[in-house]
């Protein structure tokens, strides 16, 4: 959302292969009803095609979503863990059509 600041690899469908990372994104369901305080994530079958791998911290979300849209690559791996000592990898993709919800998880 707004509230976390701009996607770092451009507007698209991120996933995460750590469900602490998911977490991060997620707030409080709070309309008094049954699920009120339980948090909510989704997990998806997610179909990257030829990726684009990004393993650096100088990024160009506009030419990583070029690159995807209108090149040769079908999503982003953005892999924030082998050089860059980060905790999480994500994939991005930018087309709903490559990602299908699975299951439902409250918590």
């Amino acid at each position: 959302g707004t509230d976390r600041g701009l996607p770092l690899y451009g507007y698209g469908l991120y996933f995460a292969e750590s469900i602490t990372k998911a977490d991060e994104y997620t707030s409080a369901v709070n309309d008094g009803g049954p699920l009120d305080g339980c948090h909510v994530v989704l997990v998806c079958r997610v179909t990257g095609g030829r990726t684009q791998y990004c393993d650096t911290d100088k990024i160009d979300p506009s030419l990583l979503q070029q690159q995807v849209i209108q090149g040769p690559y079908h999503s982003v791996f953005g892999d924030r863990v082998s050089k860059l000592r980060k905790p999480y990898r994500e994939v991005v993709v930018y087309s709903p059509t490559q990602c299908y919800p699975e299951y439902v998880v409250y918590y």
